[in-house]
């Protein structure tokens, strides 16, 4: 008959080693919720949080210098005009001030400001100049799929071929 210690060291070493079905959800960075907006994974319609129909009709090229997030994009407000201007992409609607973006400069062209997480206080965005600056909450849960280990931070482009060699 075992002892009580062989029948642990059976145990231990007989024991199934088991995966979790799901892997835990986490929370996804700003540069892969950014990577989602510039493919359209989010869409291209949206509503203001002032109630507004927001179109985004250009994306804009992605900024990797300072500044805001996308540079060159345009929007429609309502059905109007095309504005021209650059997108800021945060977590928080609070980053808008958080991140001294009111008081910068570079953001008096900004066209629009989308976060992901809204705060229990309504405030609004604003440039240097006090110009309003429309915000759009984006729901993570509108993605097409789960977020993957590797989202692709850009997609293929014209020189992907040629230096798929090197």
């Amino acid at each position: 008959m075992p002892t009580e210690g062989q029948y642990q060291q059976l145990r231990d070493r007989g024991r199934v080693r088991e995966h979790a079905i799901f892997a835990a959800t986490r929370e996804p960075t700003e540069l892969e919720l950014q990577a989602r907006w510039f493919a359209g994974d989010f869409g291209r319609r949206f509503r203001s949080t002032c109630g507004k129909e927001i179109e985004v009709v250009q994306f804009g090229t992605w900024n990797r210098e300072s500044g805001p997030d996308f540079i060159g994009a345009a929007i429609r407000v309502d059905d109007g005009d095309v504005i021209r201007g650059s997108i800021e992409f945060d977590l928080t609607d609070r980053s808008w001030e958080s991140h001294g973006h009111a008081t910068n400069p570079a953001f008096d062209d900004a066209v629009l400001h989308v976060f992901v997480h809204a705060s229990d206080q309504t405030f609004f965005t604003r440039t240097t100049s006090h110009r309003n600056v429309p915000q759009v909450r984006v729901d993570l849960a509108a993605l097409p799929e789960t977020f993957a280990a590797n989202v692709p931070l850009a997609r293929p482009g014209r020189c992907q071929a040629p230096f798929r060699g090197l």
